[in-house]
């Protein structure tokens, strides 16, 4: 008896007809041959690869003995780790290790779910951020798998490291990845290391293989939560933020903790406003120092269109909104009188010594880097972008704001000591008055002598007695309380409440929306990109950018992503219809 699965030499063989995915599309799409159960089509599916590039802190770090140092991922190793870290511990996990960071690898049971998630880089990245987008992009149910695959993959990187060295490595993967296209998806910081990759060196060579490029959140031209943050720590928003609380204890809740990681990883200077960045109504400065003892005056920076000299090389000790401050450096603080040698023009001329750097010279010459990678990536975006971002509903550093106001009537009218007996501790003025604070979750204050031509003196410690304060006063000094406006709050110089905090929280919503792809570079699928609406309603255009309402760090939400799975369905669409100009 015959084998019942053979087929019979009277049956018409099947007639196989290989198309590509751009003959499947044309119409008519069978010309010279009839479809039915003996003549099969059988594509020959071609490859759009999708890399998603995460922001700054999303990637899971470990040491060369392959021990964890940054892992959201491991909730418990964050807390045990980082809650209660000194700056010189942060110092020592981050910064001074003997050898490099690396990527983690070591999959976790979300990835075993996948079967390609390790070769194709998954583990580097937080799932505990970005498990959701991926997943979703790996299962996305679309026709166009019919025609195409679609891998996705994680680009995990040093996020200490300078967003230059790490663009070099994204272009060797975007490179060396089995695939015709690449779909860039990025988050935060993650779309400065795109664009770097592709407009800066070397980004020629790999541009034709990008076929678009989706930024989520990013800080197009810098943040003033950057500068803001390395003064006053990582801010707390709301009553019983609970999880806030703890989030910014892990990051870093004052100036010495965020301080002991930041001057040393080029990265995180490289998100400072830019010379690019502009406020929310237009205005290049951001950063507003009220005069002391006049409440009605007041002096913005940058005035000349440059941030790094007038604002980032300046040193707390000689202004008091500066950002470098030497007594919070790591390994070890830095006096005034070596911060000024460091920070000096000369001294930045000079050829560098051979030997170790102390942190002010690191800190300036990684400013140097930052002020050149700015530089270098200007507006560039890839022709064919779309930006997503929050539309405003997340109350937002835009712009800051420093008060000074004299509190030398208030020290003068303190309470009379005599109530105090009946303690044992000494009396100390700065420590019983209300108002007066020192910094802690993301808020800044001091008290500094003012000295009768108008400049400020020495920081005045809270332990500073009573007899010392008289004998200033008696001097004809004042006493200035300075602090920086709280978080979300409006101050001297800012701009209308009703714009001034528009952003996701983190990004304002200038610089997220900062880059003007040209829409003509979508070809004949232009009709398919969303419009944006002004935050004032003013203006209604059709446009490379969308928005939703989410925090910065959770912003793919399930719109964004939606958002996302359309973009990528369109750019290649219309690459398969070659309707791309």
């Amino acid at each position: 008896m015959a084998d019942m699965n053979s087929t019979s030499k009277y049956e018409t063989p099947i007639v196989r007809h290989p198309k590509t995915p751009r003959e499947m599309l044309k119409d008519p799409l069978a010309t010279n041959c009839e479809v039915n159960n003996t003549h099969v089509f059988q594509v020959k599916r071609e490859t759009v690869a999708i890399i998603f590039v995460p922001g700054i802190m999303g990637s899971r770090l470990a040491n060369q003995k392959n021990e964890p140092t940054w892992d959201p991922d491991k909730s418990k190793f964050m807390f045990t780790t980082y809650y209660k870290a000194a700056p010189k511990k942060r110092y020592k996990l981050l910064i001074s290790q003997d050898q490099p960071l690396k990527v983690a690898t070591l999959a976790n049971e979300e990835h075993k779910k996948y079967p390609k998630a390790e070769q194709r880089g998954w583990p580097g990245v937080s799932w505990a951020f970005y498990g959701e987008l991926l997943r979703k992009l790996h299962d996305w149910n679309t026709s166009l798998k019919v025609l195409l695959d679609l891998p996705v993959y994680a680009f995990g990187y040093d996020w200490l490291q300078s967003n230059r060295d790490t663009a070099k490595k994204l272009q060797e993967v975007i490179q060396r990845i089995p695939a015709q296209k690449v779909i860039l998806v990025t988050h935060s910081m993650g779309g400065l290391v795109a664009r770097y990759a592709l407009g800066g060196e070397g980004g020629a060579a790999i541009s034709d293989k990008v076929l678009g490029v989706i930024h989520g959140a990013q800080p197009v031209h810098g943040a003033p939560a950057a500068y803001r943050r390395q003064v006053a720590g990582h801010e707390v928003s709301g009553f019983f933020n609970i999880l806030g609380m703890i989030g910014a204890k892990v990051l870093g809740e004052d100036g010495p903790s965020v301080t002991a990681i930041f001057p040393h990883a080029r990265s995180a200077l490289q998100l400072l406003p830019s010379q690019h960045y502009r406020t929310n109504d237009g205005r290049s400065a951001w950063l507003h120092i009220q005069t002391p003892g006049k409440p009605e005056e007041y002096v913005s920076y940058p005035q000349n269109g440059d941030p790094y000299t007038e604002i980032y090389l300046k040193s707390h000790h000689r202004d008091y909104w500066g950002m470098i401050h030497g007594e919070w450096f790591q390994p070890a603080p830095e006096d005034g009188a070596t911060i000024d040698r460091a920070l000096s023009h000369e001294e930045a001329q000079a050829e560098e010594e051979p030997g170790p750097l102390n942190t002010a010279k690191i800190i300036r010459r990684n400013l140097d880097y930052a002020r050149d990678f700015h530089g270098k990536i200007g507006h560039f975006c890839h022709p064919r972008t779309m930006q997503l971002f929050s539309n405003g509903e997340q109350t937002t550093c835009t712009e800051v704001s420093w008060h000074a106001r004299d509190i030398t009537e208030l020290v003068k009218k303190r309470p009379d000591p005599t109530y105090e007996r009946v303690n044992k501790f000494q009396y100390f003025a700065l420590e019983h008055i209300d108002g007066i604070n020192n910094w802690s979750k993301g808020n800044y204050s001091e008290v500094r002598w003012g000295n009768k031509d108008g400049t400020l003196g020495d920081v005045v410690t809270g332990d500073t007695r009573f007899e010392a304060l008289d004998r200033g006063i008696a001097m004809d000094k004042c006493l200035f309380q300075i602090w920086m406006t709280r978080f979300g709050n409006s101050g001297p110089g800012m701009a209308s409440e009703d714009i001034c905090h528009l952003g996701d929280g983190t990004v304002p919503l200038s610089s997220a929306t900062g880059l003007t792809p040209s829409i003509e570079q979508w070809g004949n699928c232009v009709h398919m990109l969303p419009t944006w609406n002004s935050p004032n309603g003013a203006e209604s255009k059709m446009t490379t950018g969308q928005a939703n309402t989410q925090e910065h760090s959770k912003f793919f939400d399930s719109k964004a992503i939606e958002a996302t799975l359309n973009t990528i369905h369109n750019l290649c669409l219309a690459w398969l219809k070659d309707e791309l100009t």
